[in-house]
């Protein structure tokens, strides 16, 4: 056996199955490792101007022009801040949304119904030509049944910086004094670490939840609901950050699928009664989000949070970081919060270090988790997912990346939330540290002010588990296993298999899987039975991203294939494979990702998946090996295939024949990574 093919740390890409149809070596593809597209990202698209997103702590200074006030009175304004970005550039995604609006209005036939609909466009490179909408200009329209009416025009701004936003809120509501306002933030959503808003006609960078906060208080406005038509948002992070200025936010957990909101039936409910209250208005939207996202077959969440409620999820969370504090320094309990913490349901592909709250602390035995879930489940007060493990309000908490706590610090310092809390989660990220070689040295993580010495000092035993780097096997009833004990296999949190192809000239990698059936009760058996995937039967590298359960009894997992499209971007193909309770299962492409643009803050989000066209070319992308583990390089997976014209079709096909070596790779609750040596599976 081979002892290694190459030195990899843990990717968080995995897989499911595939097979070869020869391997053209092509020295024109440099695609980027899994391990630089999350880990050496460069943030920010191309644009006019640079920008880290960041402001000083000065409190904003709106624009002192003059502007035209509305002769009349308006029960209720709806405020639509649509960054246009990629989805509208790209896809057309902001019209649709501003045609489905027109919808509305022109169904409920009234002229003048109290209430107004305005919306500030910009952000976008390109708009469709449904509408007169300028680029290189911020405007500002009212939206009619058929048409967009001008009222104001601006020099092009960055609208991921919170004096854009701060001064279109200006705007609408000295504008159009009414009884109440809404307001919609409509782009993309990093989540509480990255927050909303990427403006491609200039950096890219979004505006963070502190600068979000700097926007809102420079405007005199208290909002009936504040809503996020973007990903990552149903957090308990944005929710504290806008409990003073709105009563509700309707917000998701995880990435919304690409359509976003639909806008007809809420629109024309707010028509035809001004009045409507917002819990009404925010369950009507959450049924029709729901409702449209179950016929496509995509995952989903959305709620409807009750601000007024946040400040005793605040107080609860607290206490809970208090007791977690405990459990970890006088309990000796980091593992089992570490454990519950990496089986909670996380959102954004696991990326965003972002999970359910109310998941998470079910599987948890700290003090005062109850009064947690209580609070969290009266704040809540309608939600639907088709998720299993999604109950309406997800928050930051450290599992697989520590950088992202330095991002998430500031935040908490903005909020200012009690220093028990960072205080808390700096006591995990310190044990989480000693998986790495510097810190274990007295470098790296220790130079960070959030280091704890005497936390690292406690658990310095703990986490040296003694489990060799290199695990072998030891067979048993005539299969090999992974020889480690029933506690040691406890304390892993991820396993995932990694296959590689014998091409009779070296080795090819095909992907990874993460262990699932592979694991029984006990033990991980080292088997394969050489099944792997395919796109329209030719076999395919494929790296399996994250795996679940639905709500129906459904289990669902979706994963990555590497490509080259049109012989020049280099692509992920995101592929999407569904098995129902009883039935067969099936699978569809639902898009894919530029490379080089998932680097961008929200890049990797579902609704910048791109569509395959007919005829698109494709050449699928891996990386071959010699029998003497002398990297090749990556090569071309099969003949170029050609995109037909009903698209390409998923297959899970028997490599009959092939030869293939597999490994697994382990990684334990302190962040320790362990391989195990190379297995040969024969036809």
């Amino acid at each position: 056996m081979m002892k290694k093919l190459r030195e990899a740390g843990l990717i968080m890409f995995t897989a499911s199955a595939l097979l070869f149809s020869g391997c053209t070596r092509s020295d024109e593809i440099t695609p980027h490792s899994s391990e630089e597209t999350q880990e050496s990202v460069s943030r920010g698209l191309a644009g006019k101007k640079g920008s880290d997103g960041s402001t000083d702590d000065k409190k904003l200074k709106l624009s002192d022009r003059e502007f035209q006030v509305y002769d009349g009175h308006l029960d209720t304004v709806v405020l639509i801040y649509m960054v246009g970005s990629n989805l509208e550039s790209e896809n057309n995604l902001g019209t649709t949304d501003l045609h489905e609006i027109g919808e509305a209005i022109k169904a409920a036939g009234a002229k003048d119904t109290g209430v107004k609909i305005l919306v500030e466009t910009g952000g976008s490179k390109k708009w469709a030509d449904d509408f007169d909408i300028d680029p290189e200009k911020l405007q500002r329209f009212e939206i009619l049944a058929d048409e967009l009416s001008l009222k104001e025009e601006l020099e092009l701004a960055n609208m991921s910086k919170p004096e854009t936003l701060a001064d279109f809120l200006n705007w609408g509501v000295n504008a159009y004094p009414a009884d109440r306002y809404d307001l919609i933030l409509w782009n993309h959503g990093g989540g509480s670490i990255l927050g909303f808003g990427a403006d491609e006609q200039f950096s890219g960078y979004m505006m963070r939840l502190q600068n979000l906060k700097k926007a809102f208080e420079a405007v005199d406005c208290h909002f009936d609901f504040v809503g996020f038509d973007a990903c990552l948002m149903g957090t308990v992070e944005t929710a504290y950050m806008l409990s003073p200025f709105a009563d509700y936010l309707i917000a998701s957990e995880e990435m919304e699928p690409g359509n976003g909101w639909y806008y007809t039936n809420w629109i024309k409910m707010l028509l035809e009664d001004p009045k409507s209250s917002p819990e009404k208005l925010g369950k009507q939207i959450i049924d029709d989000f729901a409702s449209s996202n179950e016929k496509s077959g995509d995952n989903y969440t959305l709620s409807l949070m009750d601000l007024k409620k946040t400040g005793k999820v605040y107080e609860a969370l607290i206490d809970f970081a208090r007791n977690s504090e405990i459990s970890v320094v006088k309990d000796q309990e980091y593992s089992s919060i570490a454990k519950a913490r990496s089986d909670a349901r996380s959102f954004g592909d696991r990326n965003y270090e972002q999970m359910d709250i109310i998941d998470f602390i079910e599987k948890t035995s700290v003090e005062g988790n109850d009064e947690l879930k209580k609070a969290i489940s009266e704040a809540v007060i309608y939600q639907k997912s088709n998720m299993k493990g999604a109950n309406g309000m997800a928050m930051y908490y450290p599992n697989r990346s520590i950088e992202k706590f330095d991002q998430m610090i500031g935040l908490f310092d903005a909020l200012q939330f009690d220093p028990a809390y960072k205080e808390s989660l700096s006591g995990l990220c310190t044990i989480m540290a000693q998986a790495d070689i510097e810190t274990r040295e007295g470098n790296g993580y220790t130079k960070k002010e959030w280091y704890r010495n005497d936390i690292a000092n406690q658990y310095k035993e703990e986490t040296d588990t003694k489990i060799p780097k290199l695990i072998p096997y030891r067979e048993m009833d005539g299969d090999y296993v992974i020889d480690i004990t029933p506690e040691q296999l406890d304390i892993m949190t991820y396993g995932a298999l990694e296959v590689w192809l014998d091409t009779g000239e070296g080795y090819m990698e095909m992907g990874m899987n993460i262990w699932g059936d592979d694991k029984d009760e006990d033990n991980i058996v080292a088997g394969f039975d050489n099944a792997w995937v395919t796109l329209d039967d030719v076999f395919v590298p494929f790296y399996m991203q994250d795996l679940g359960m639905r709500t129906d009894g459904s289990a669902y997992e979706y994963g990555y294939v590497p490509a080259i499209l049109n012989d020049k971007d280099y692509i992920y193909i995101r592929v999407e494979f569904i098995q129902p309770e009883h039935g067969e299962g099936w699978a569809t492409v639902q898009g894919y990702w530029i490379v080089e643009e998932m680097d961008s803050e929200g890049g990797d989000g579902i609704r910048n998946l791109k569509q395959l066209k007919p005829g698109d070319t494709l050449d699928y992308v891996s990386f071959t090996y010699s029998y003497e583990g002398e990297e090749l390089g990556p090569c071309q997976m099969g003949d170029r295939v050609t995109v037909p014209e009903e698209g390409l079709k998923v297959g899970y096909l028997i490599m009959d024949g092939a030869e293939t070596i597999i490994r697994f790779i382990l990684e334990d609750v302190y962040k320790n990574t362990y391989y195990t040596d190379w297995v040969h599976i024969t036809p």
